[in-house]
């Protein structure tokens, strides 16, 4: 099974894929780490990000694809454009996206622990994402 856990920060979606091989978990993060949306009012610069996303998307061949939930409201809200984003991602029509919450992952590492270090620290949440939905497939 493999799994592509997605973290959105700012206009950045961050990323982690993790691959069980029988009892083992391989990291393929190496190979996906981040895109940017750098300008979301340019319907072009969109375009060509969906196109990279859905792009990955294939080429990953995951089971599973999570992305951790954001705020909508309140003090700790998300941005805008990291909605746009999430909207990209759900435009997939090979994989349902799976929302998970942050409280589920803090619940299940209390009592799990990730063994998969991530390479870059900023793939962390992505990495503990991934490695939540390869678990509990």
């Amino acid at each position: 099974m493999k799994v592509l856990g997605i973290s959105l920060e700012g206009s950045t979606a961050i990323f982690s894929a993790l691959e069980k091989q029988g009892d083992q978990i391989v990291d393929l993060s190496a190979n996906f780490k981040k895109m940017e949306l750098k300008d979301h009012l340019d319907s072009q610069e969109v375009k060509i990000l969906c196109g990279k996303l859905h792009m990955l998307f294939d080429e990953g061949q995951f089971d599973k694809i999570g992305i951790i939930k954001r705020g909508t409201k309140g003090r700790f809200a998300a941005s805008s454009i990291t909605f746009k984003i999430e909207g990209l991602i759900q435009l997939y029509p090979s994989v349902e996206v799976d929302f998970v919450a942050p409280a589920t992952l803090s619940a299940y590492f209390k009592k799990n622990t990730n063994s998969i270090v991530p390479k870059y620290s900023y793939q962390k949440a992505a990495n503990g994402l991934a490695f939540y939905l390869l678990n509990k497939a």
